[in-house]
């Protein structure tokens, strides 16, 4: 790893797996044990994927009690770091604050719902850093699966509706106003609900889950 690219974090957002506690949305349409699988498929693939990449792997955990033992089923992190309190928003402000306060130069931050990133979609990120100022990776869901800085931007995070469809439009708003340069990857498919599922089961991390 050349110290260029140790300056660079990764800060996944992950949740215990745990019946009951991951995935309800997707649980109300398939049962919690199904949701509790589809959960571990997701979070397995975006932990192998960031541990294919050359950068500092930071692991954000939920419920803060269980960073203790996240190394048991996230393996291979640099770090593993509980989140902090309040919504989602505060949650990630704290996060990116944080990794910058250790000497990040870059940050991308990822969440486990998404069975299309890659490898090569957090390189780009990165890449495209250079010439951003940030990077959004959207969700057809109005979401997104990937946020990418180089430095504070506390507004990002302040008065968006989390988990609704709008946070990737008051976000692209939140940008246009400052006048902050960003670019877009590729939409993908995040997995909340039964119908998502469906849509992506045939992709590589869902596909050979026994779910019917």
């Amino acid at each position: 790893m050349s110290r260029t690219e140790s300056e660079n974090e990764v800060l996944i957002f992950a949740k215990r797996p745990e019946r009951g506690r991951c995935k309800t949305r997707l649980a109300r349409g398939m049962g919690e044990e199904n949701a509790l699988i589809v959960y571990e498929a997701l979070l397995q693939h975006t932990v192998k994927i960031a541990r294919e990449t050359p950068y500092r792997k930071v692991l954000m955990v939920d419920p803060p009690e269980a960073t203790a033992e996240a190394a048991q089923w996230a393996p291979g992190m640099d770090a593993y770091l509980p989140q902090a309190s309040g919504d989602l928003g505060a949650r990630m402000s704290h996060a990116v604050d944080a990794g910058f306060a250790r000497g990040a130069k870059k940050i991308v931050l990822l969440g486990c719902d998404c069975p299309q990133i890659s490898k090569d979609s957090v390189v780009s990120c990165f890449s495209a850093l250079n010439r951003n100022e940030v990077v959004l990776g959207p969700t057809d869901d109005g979401g997104y699966y990937l946020l990418g800085l180089k430095e504070r931007r506390e507004s990002l995070f302040e008065n968006i509706p989390w988990s609704t469809g709008e946070v990737f439009e008051k976000t692209l708003n939140i940008l246009k106003i400052q006048s902050l340069s960003y670019i877009s990857l590729e939409t993908f498919s995040d997995v909340d609900t039964l119908e998502d599922f469906n849509r992506v089961r045939h992709l590589e991390p869902l596909k050979n889950l026994g779910i019917r």
